[in-house]
This record gives structure tokens, sequence and C-alpha cells, in this order.
């Protein structure tokens, strides 16, 4: 039976606003859904892995019905994709309900009030039931016993063997609930003196709750697939479990904006902001201030006069301090959990508690300083636009390990401390033109960002060579051995430093530090990490008559990537990638690696080399999208206000790839051996075609 791989999702939607007087109005937004997600119990990385893995010489089916066999896990997706594997069912529900009210306060003009509160809510229930499924071998050494030549029929010759890792059915049932509570009230004021001072002011206060709690339990050994549910199930080994969480933040803060005649800009704003998840002792308020200035320096006379082909020019620079609790909360308590108890007494067995984490009752924000500064400007009849942001942020307090201070082999388990320092630098430049030529008309923009982090301080262990220092290179910079080319042969092995066992058609390590040995000082540091430090895209439209057509292309580089771990050999097919130009005995001279099983090839193990890595750097046409909007004399006799027709596409093709092996947008699938895995994102993206009309009555 094949399963539906469904996802339902319904949408309700409903917005009152009303006007009390003059003064006062009143406003109720309700927003709720249902999805509804019906899958096999596998998923779909567990079966595009499969996918991937199977042998080319293996089949999916036999030619009487039956399944083929599994490269590991029982990957067969003619089976492990369909509900013979059982399902996971589940049901979401959520509703986000907003009460807001303005009041202008009578008699101070430009003077408002205004709140609103916010209650979120959503309910959740999952069932997963996983049912063992069969695959079929063939058993060749009894089929060529019998006679056979390979032509006879083999179906008496084929065994079924459960997979799923249980022989009967084991079922997981969850059950969770969340509650999100914000309220919020601001006052505004805004005031213009002798029509060329500009004042607009606010302050405000707000503070938010949530709570998440969930039950989940446990059964197996199921004597039926026909009823999923607990009671069926033996009680042997069966289990439950419940956790909760909770959250809860109160910011105070406010700005104070000033512009003389729209020339001359001054803002000044401040947050203090306090967080659950820091002691109410020592760290759990944080102050944020920040300060932008601006000079519309186009509107002085001397620029007029000057430089009138530039239409506008504005000059910025700000300076900000931003605040992060995003980290693992209530730090500042020590953490306890149960463990290994013991008999005491009268043969009464006691469990035992012990201290898993020690704690930092200083723990607070994060800091972050960001400086910027630039320009944005229009010119030749704001046809030609430029704009350019450069920048520096340095956050400091980021809370890490002190692996100097008490080193691993003491056996402690330390808490985080706000000790750790990145800067980044970076800038952004647009750059955008349109124009009109009759009934034809244009619009092209681009935009490049380049971005780059160090790391100042994280209390770096000492390092028995320099080169291999982290700190002073980017977050995420990793300790590879660099692969500086193949051996063609055992005498060049003989005669180049390398791993012990090394093979004709292995990779050549280079010995970085010229002792004439490969060990672990051979490792560097390659700059590049998965994260890109260049990103960019380029938009256009274009228009003529009744016709119009935009997209988007867009890109990064400077980035790179393990893009697969254990896809090869006897655990599975060969990308072609590798295959192709490979070496052999007979191709000695090969760019690339002999063929090899899995991990048993020192430089995809223990010695792993940058051969693994990939650039991440692509260029993709993202989407693009052609309209005809109808004619006004056919809109009048239909009856339409504006009505259009429209055909657009999504992730449609790739312009560049760095990755010669898979999607450079693909997920972190160097974790490809969990079976159940779904974050590894091994699928590539889907290409989304869409037809359709937008009607206004």
């Amino acid at each position: 039976m094949l399963a539906s791989r469904q996802f339902i999702r319904y949408n309700i939607k409903a917005n009152v606003n009303a006007n009390i007087n003059e003064y006062i109005s009143l406003g109720l937004d309700i927003n709720g859904s249902q999805e509804n997600r019906d899958y096999p119990s596998t998923s779909a990385n567990f079966n595009f892995e499969g996918a991937i893995k199977s042998l080319p010489t293996s089949p999916a089916y036999y030619p009487n019905g039956l399944p083929g066999p599994d490269i590991a896990y029982g990957q067969n997706p003619v089976v492990s994709s369909t509900g013979q594997t059982g399902f996971d069912a589940s049901k979401q529900y959520r509703a986000n309900t907003i009460f807001s009210a303005n009041l202008k306060i009578p008699g101070i003009t430009g003077l408002a009030l205004s709140s609103y509160y916010a209650y979120d809510l959503s309910l959740g229930q999952r069932k997963l039931f996983q049912t063992p499924w069969t695959l079929y071998q063939l058993d060749e050494p009894a089929y060529f016993a019998a006679g056979n030549t390979g032509a006879e029929d083999g179906s008496a010759f084929l065994v079924g063997t459960l997979k799923g890792g249980e022989t009967r059915p084991t079922l997981r049932n969850f059950y969770d609930d969340a509650i999100t509570k914000t309220f919020n009230v601001k006052l505004d004021y805004t005031k213009t003196l002798k029509d060329v001072h500009n004042i607009n002011a606010f302050i405000a206060y707000e503070t938010s709750e949530s709570e998440a709690k969930g039950i989940t339990a446990f059964r197996k050994d199921f004597i039926s697939d026909r009823l999923p549910y607990l009671f069926a199930g033996s009680d042997a080994e069966k289990d439950n479990s419940e956790f909760v969480t909770i959250d809860s933040r109160i910011n105070y803060f406010g700005r104070v904006s000033y512009d003389y005649d729209e020339t001359y800009l001054l803002q000044f704003s401040f947050r203090r902001d306090g967080s659950l998840r820091f002691s109410k002792e020592n760290g759990r308020w944080g102050n944020f201030p920040s300060v932008l200035a601006g000079w519309k320096i186009s509107n002085a006379n001397f620029w007029k006069n000057n430089l009138g082909f530039i239409d506008f020019f504005k000059l910025k620079a700000s300076w900000g301090q931003m605040g992060n609790d995003l980290v693992d909360p209530f730090q500042y308590l020590s953490s306890y959990a149960l463990s290994n108890g013991a008999v005491l007494g009268s043969k009464v067995y006691s469990a035992g508690l012990s201290q898993e984490v020690a704690s930092n009752p200083f723990i607070t924000w994060e800091v972050a300083n960001v400086y910027n500064a630039g320009f944005e400007s229009l010119m030749l009849n704001n046809r030609l636009e430029l704009n350019l942001d450069v920048f520096y942020q340095r956050r400091n307090d980021i809370l890490v390990k002190r692996n100097v201070s008490v080193p691993e082999f003491a056996g402690i388990n330390l808490p985080d401390e706000n000790f750790g320092i990145v800067d980044t630098k970076g800038f952004e430049v647009v750059l955008g033109y349109n124009d009109q030529i009759k009934d034809f008309s244009y619009a092209v923009n681009g935009n490049l960002a380049f971005s780059r982090n160090e790391v100042i301080e994280f209390d770096e262990p000492a390092r028995s060579v320099p080169w291999q220092r982290l700190t002073g290179n980017p977050q995420g910079t990793e300790l590879l051995y660099n692969a500086i080319g193949i051996f063609r042969d055992q005498a060049q092995i003989d005669n180049t430093p390398h791993v012990e066992g090394a093979r004709p058609g292995d990779i050549i390590i280079e010995d970085f530090d010229k002792n004439g040995e490969i060990d672990n000082d051979d490792r560097i540091l390659f700059p590049r990490t998965a994260d890109p430090e260049i990103s960019y895209g380029v938009s256009f439209n274009l228009n003529y008559k009744n016709w119009s057509l935009g997209g988007l292309v867009q890109g990064t580089g400077n980035a790179m990537r393990r893009m697969y771990a254990q896809l090869q050999g006897f655990s599975g097919n060969y990308f072609e990638y590798d295959a192709n130009g490979r070496w052999t005995p007979d191709n000695i001279d090969a760019q690339k690696p002999r063929a090899f099983d899995r991990n048993d090839a020192y430089w995809r193990s223990d010695y792993l080399t940058d051969y693994t890595y990939q650039s991440t750097a692509f260029a993709r046409m993202k989407n693009m999208q052609l309209t005809y909007n109808l004619p006004q004399n056919l809109q009048q006799s239909l009856g339409l206000a504006a009505g259009q027709i429209y055909l657009s596409g999504q992730n449609l093709f790739l312009i560049h790839s760095g990755n010669k092996i898979t999607d450079p947008e693909l997920g972190g699938n160097d974790k490809l051996d969990d079976q159940y895995a779904t974050n590894a994102a091994l699928y590539p993206l889907m290409k989304t075609f869409a037809f359709g009309a937008r009607i206004t009555f």
C-alpha cells in the first residue's frame, strides 16, 4: 500500500476594526490554522539516501513482484517510502489572536497611545507507528548449486528478511502545547515646529511570557499492526516522559528622532531588556543604546550649483548596541540529574542525584557593538541608484567554556562564561537603473554583500604549532590535511612522506611541517566555512504594453562544506564525479583517487582531507514571472477593477555551481548514517511552477 505522504493545511483569518469615536479605535485580528500530515514512518531524507546508495545492479523489484534488497537499514525506497513501514501522522492547531486599541490624546496634537495584547496558542499531537518490512535477497550459492545458470527463474531462492530494527511494531505518541502571551503599550509624539523642525519620539513597554509542555509515551511488541494504540502494546519496556519549558522577557525601549528641514537627521534609541534566562541578582538586565546621524547633502546650495546631475545624496553613520539572550537558559543554576543509586538500610534501593553542570551566577547578555557608515544616492533624473554601506561589529561577552583555565581531562563540566570576542567586517553595495522608452520600461537592480568574521578570543588551548591556532580565523574554520595529488605507484609512495598502509591511487597529504612524516601537526586551517562570505542578487523587471517579465538571480560565494560521508563502496553506490577519471592501474596519472569503500581510506577517516569538501558557491535563477494584464475594455465588460494572468517558476535552474556532486544549496548532509535524520536535507531543491489569475472587483 502506497502512503499518501500528504500535507493539508486549513487557514482562517478574520479582522475587525471599529472606530468608537474620533479619538478611540479598537481592533481584533484572528489567525487560525490546522495542519494534517500523513507520512510513512521513515523520513524523506532516509529514502533519498536509499535511492542514492542503491547499487545499479540491484533490482528494486524482482520479476515476480517481490521487492529487492537494501544496502543498509532496509533502504529500498519502493518499500521504505510507503505505508508498509507504518505511518507518521500528526495534527497541529494554531491560533494567533491580537487585541489592539489606539487613543489620540485630546487636546495634544500629535500625541497618541497604542496598545495590543497577543495570545498565541499551539496544540499538537503525533503518532509514529513503525512496522517492520520485508526485503528479499537472492541466495546465489543455493541458486547456482541447483544447476541454474542465471537465465532461470530464481523465485524459489529469494530469502526474505525483516527490516526496520524491530521484529514487531513500535509506537510513539507525542502530545504538546505552547502558549505565548505578549502585552505592548506605546506612546507616540510627532511635532513640526516652524515648518523645519521635525520631531518624532516614542516610549514603549513590552512583556512576553511563554510556556510549552508535552508528554511522550512508548510501547513495542504489538501483536497486530491493525491496532496502533498504546493499550495494544506490551507492558515490557514501555516508557513515558514529560517536558516543560518556560521563558519570559520585559523590554523598555524608546526613540527620539529630529531632522532640520529634512536635511540634517539625528536619532537616539535606547533599550533596557530583562530576560528570565539570566539571574535576577546579576545578569538579568541589559542596556543597549544606539545613535544615528544623517546629512542630505544634496539639499545644500553648493551641491545643487556644482553637482546637479546627482539628484539625491545622503551621508549616514550609526553606532548601536544589541543584546543576545538566545542561549541555554538557567545556566546560573546548578543542574542535577538522577544517577545510579544504592541499596541503603533494609535492602531499600535509593536513586542517586548528581550534579551535571556547575552553575555560573554571573552569566549575562551577549553584546554586539555595531558601527555603520555609508551613503544613498540617485542620479540622472532618478534613473540610477547607488548605495553603499560599510560596517564593523564586535561581539563580546559571548558565552564560551574556559578550556584553558580548566582542561577537559580535569573531569569537570564547566558552565559557559561571557568571555568570547568575535569581530565582523563587511560592506554592501546596491546598484540599480530604470528607464522608459515609449511603451517599453525596464528596471534592473543588483546588490553585493561581503562579510568576514574573526575570532579574537575564546580561551583557546595552547597549540603545538602556530598555524593551527583558531584565534584570528573565522568561526567554523576547520583543521584538515591538505590533498596535493594522487600517488601514481609504489615508487612514488616510497619516496614521499605518507600514512602507513598507503596504496597507489591514494591521496597524497602535504607534509606541511617538512619533518618527513604525516602527523597531526600537518593539519592546516582552511579559512572558508559553511557560511558564505559573499552574497549577491540581481533582479529585473521588463514591461511592454500589457506584458511584464520579472525575475531574480541569487547567489553566494567563498564557502565550502563536506558534501558526503559514507555513501560509497560496499555501503552504497558511487557518485559519477568520483567514478569518472579515478585512479586505476591503467590510469596512474589520474586527478582523482582510486575506488574506495566507505572510510577504509585514511583520507576519508583519521586523516580527513579537503578533497571531501566542495565549494558551495552558486548562482541560481531563483524565480521568474510572466504577467499579462487584461485590456481595460475587457476588464470593464467583465466588471473587473483589475485583472491579470500570470505564469511563475521558483528555483528554475543553476547558472553556476562550485559543487561538482550535488546541489550547492543542500543542507548539511554529512550525517547521512542517521536512519531517521530529518535535518540533513539530502534531497535537492524542488522546482515549482504556477499558473493563475489575479482578479479585483
